[in-house]
């Protein structure tokens, strides 16, 4: 059994638990929930590698920052960073303020969905997403990732490191699970902690519907990947 269907099972047995209560009331343990019990320690230091591959960014949008595990290998890279940070969780923006309370000046903080958010025209030199975006349906995360991708300037970057599956077949089981929880509940339309990781193969068809134009796996695990998607020069894809 892998840790998705462990921890969905878990949930199975459960109510499903809207996003922002969920992470509330996990703020308190989640850095080490996440570097001790979920052991992944290497896959930060791998989400580091593939951000200090291009150290020329100064503005960062991190979408669902949480303590900002991830800031922490940003502001080690760029010292000067200006990020943007989102989260559902006020507690979790609660941690990270307290953490980076020597760069706050260089942090805006931002509670609410990043569904609904305005992120603005071409501003980012990077956009980072860790462990965030395995809940959502193809369609919710297309129109992200058209956003994110307009959000870049030319020449920027968006890294995703997240759950990922190895088939089809085990992206709808995990999308089907969901729905008939969610039946079963009698639950309306929100954002509620449920995995549902897509295929390798759907993010990067997703990722170049929303016109990236170079995509790299950086690191592939059992269950998780770090994708590197480009926004190509405007000048670079003329002269192709």
């Amino acid at each position: 059994m892998t840790n998705i269907e462990a921890r969905n099972m878990k949930m199975s047995k459960n109510n499903l638990e809207e996003m922002s209560c969920f992470f509330d009331k996990r703020a308190e343990s989640y850095d080490r929930h996440m570097l001790d019990e979920m052991s992944l320690t290497e896959f930060y230091d791998e989400v580091e590698r593939c951000i200090a591959m291009d150290n020329g960014f100064a503005k960062v949008l991190d979408l669902g920052c949480g303590t900002g595990l991830e800031l922490e290998r940003v502001f080690k890279i760029h010292k000067d960073a200006k990020v943007t940070a989102i989260d559902l969780s006020e507690k979790m923006l609660e941690k990270l303020k307290q953490k980076f309370e020597d760069k706050i000046s260089n942090i805006v903080v931002i509670c609410g969905s990043y569904f609904e958010i305005n992120f603005g025209f071409e501003l980012y030199d990077l956009v980072l997403s860790t462990y965030s975006l395995h809940h959502f349906s193809s369609d919710e995360k297309l129109a992200l990732y058209k956003r994110i991708y307009e959000s870049l300037k030319p020449g920027g970057r968006f890294i995703n490191g997240d759950h990922t599956v190895k088939s089809i077949d085990k992206e709808k089981f995990y999308i089907e699970e969901y729905k008939r929880m969610r039946e079963k509940q009698g639950t309306e339309y929100g954002f509620y902690h449920f995995d549902t990781p897509l295929a390798i193969e759907t993010e990067i068809c997703l990722l170049e519907q929303a016109g990236f134009e170079k995509i790299n796996i950086h690191k592939q695990w059992e269950n998780t990947t770090i994708f590197e998607c480009h926004k190509v020069q405007k000048s670079c894809i003329a002269e192709e």
